[in-house]
């Protein structure tokens, strides 16, 4: 059994992180990242200056990549930068990613259950077949 690994790295920033979206308990783990990096955000209003709603959003998005992959990578992805510009970039990086590797496992899926099914014109076939065998009846 093998997967390729390429699905399950995601690159950015010079590091290389597994995430295996196939796997149910990270899968989970994912879900509920989001659900608790909405809840930071919605926090984010009661920040009264720009420069402190910047350092809120960008802390939103450590704390993701922490939840996600551990300590402290937040900060290895963004090297203490806070840019909401570069948060944006890596999180839209990051949904690419996700869309990709659960693109491609469907794939892979889809693929398998199809090697070992009759194609639908070789089923259509044999259906007409039978029939004209049958006199017309099933």
């Amino acid at each position: 059994m093998s997967q390729n690994d390429n699905e399950r790295i995601w690159k950015i920033n010079g590091l290389e992180l597994e995430l295996d979206l196939e796997d149910a308990d990270i899968f989970e783990k994912v879900m509920k990242s989001f659900e608790q990096m909405d809840a930071d955000a919605n926090s984010l209003d009661k920040v009264g200056s720009m420069p402190g709603f910047i350092r809120g959003y960008c802390n939103v998005h450590y704390k993701f990549y922490d939840r996600v992959f551990g300590d402290g990578t937040g900060e290895k992805i963004f090297g203490g930068k806070k840019n909401t510009r570069i948060c944006d970039e890596v999180y839209d990086n990051f949904l690419n990613f996700m869309q990709t590797a659960v693109k491609k496992a469907n794939a892979r899926r889809f693929e398998i259950s199809n090697k070992y099914a009759p194609n639908r014109e070789q089923r259509r076939g044999k259906k007409k077949n039978f029939k004209s065998y049958n006199g017309g009846k099933r």
